[in-house]
């Protein structure tokens, strides 16, 4: 439906010679389309974690888990820090 719509607004809109009044042929270039870049890989879904699962334990293992570095703040600290609404 809306190809045969641009397929007769296309034959329409064709150029008219002034002097002679006569439909002239089109001589726009087709020019060829860019070529676009792939998209990024983690919009696609196959992107790899920054660090790799050996660095991450490692890492681990050297400051302990996110609950181990959460305890080892101090209670005087954490109420220094608090903001009170």
């Amino acid at each position: 439906m809306i190809g045969q719509l641009v397929n007769q607004m296309s034959n329409q809109a064709q150029q008219v010679d002034p002097l002679t009044g006569m439909p002239t042929q089109s001589t726009i270039p087709v020019q060829p389309q860019a070529q676009l870049a792939p998209p990024p890989s983690n919009t696609l879904g196959t992107a790899l974690p920054v660090i790799n699962e050996k660095t991450a334990l490692v890492g681990e293992q050297m400051f302990g888990n996110v609950q181990q570095r959460q305890n080892s703040v101090d209670d005087q600290f954490i109420k220094a820090n608090t903001q009170t609404v």
